[in-house]
């Protein structure tokens, strides 16, 4: 008979509610959509502090129930070989059949996608040309083992699942086609295959991706860059997360968590680490977080 070999701390400072957190991100990105629409670098770390606001933890085909691998956006994965710029964010995401890295490329959202004569303008031309680059890159076979090897996904995590990127632009603001239903019929017919292109009107946080960290991959290890103030620990979490060094680093940078949650947090991390390493975890229950 099996039994659980964990135990959760008996009294845990709360995470900050969703609700909270989501009216929160609401707030800030509209502020930031007003003030800074010219300025990427603002958005990129908007994002890698937030990723619940990013498309693609589970897919973009249908809706997968399987987290991210290492429960995880990577900020600005390098494909090496690659001759343009790296992605600014990926996930690895999956179901049972396939692999799908999501790489995501932002642009600023004052970008207009057409010219007044209603032809695609050069900057949209542009953006979506870095899609055309991953693709190139991906559709090299040796490249499939060099991916994994790159962001150290075991076989036993992707054998015998098959390997299908997919490529995400979020582009402009939706009020460019408000009232010109004919461009944004036009708009439509933009994407090309495994291409998935929307403005900022279509990011909005996603419930269940409040546990999924943004990371920096570098040698080969994932590194935190962020973590969410929403963030839970459990038996359910650890295996993703015990992938992810600096931890502790992060959450003492997240001006969301108070003191005592920071303090749980920082303190917890290795326990649960260490859990997933066990061979035998024992029973557990998703409802067991603290």
């Amino acid at each position: 008979m099996q039994h659980k070999n964990f135990e959760l701390a008996s009294i845990a400072p709360p995470e900050m509610s969703w609700s909270s957190y989501e009216h929160f991100l609401k707030q800030e990105i509209q502020k930031y959509l007003l003030q800074d629409a010219d300025n990427e670098k603002v958005f990129q770390r908007f994002f890698e502090k937030h990723p619940c606001l990013l498309p693609g933890p589970f897919g973009l085909i249908g809706t997968s129930g399987h987290y991210p691998y290492a429960g995880t956006v990577i900020t600005q994965p390098r494909l090496v070989g690659s001759s343009n710029r790296i992605p600014d964010f990926m996930w690895i995401a999956s179901d049972s059949m396939t692999i799908y890295p999501v790489l995501i490329e932002i642009e600023a959202p004052s970008k207009q996608w057409f010219t007044k004569k209603g032809k695609p303008t050069d900057k949209f031309a542009q953006a979506q040309d870095q899609l055309t680059e991953w693709k190139t890159w991906f559709a090299k076979p040796e490249h499939e083992s060099l991916f994994y090897s790159l962001f150290s996904v075991p076989s036993s995590f992707h054998s015998p699942r098959t390997l299908k990127p997919l490529y995400v632009l979020v582009y402009g603001r939706r009020s460019e086609f408000d009232t010109n239903p004919r461009l944004n019929e036009k708009r439509a017919q933009l994407a090309r295959s495994d291409e998935f292109l929307m403005t900022y009107d279509r990011l909005s946080p996603q419930f269940e991706a409040r546990n999924f960290l943004c990371s920096k991959v570098e040698n080969r290890q994932y590194v935190a860059k962020s973590i969410p103030p929403t963030l839970e620990l459990g038996p359910s979490l650890a295996p993703y997360h015990a992938l992810i060094h600096s931890k502790e680093a992060a959450a003492e940078r997240n001006r969301l968590l108070t003191k005592e949650r920071k303090d749980f947090l920082k303190s917890r991390f290795a326990y649960w680490d260490n859990y997933a390493m066990q061979v035998s975890r024992g029973i557990a229950n998703t409802g067991d977080r603290e």
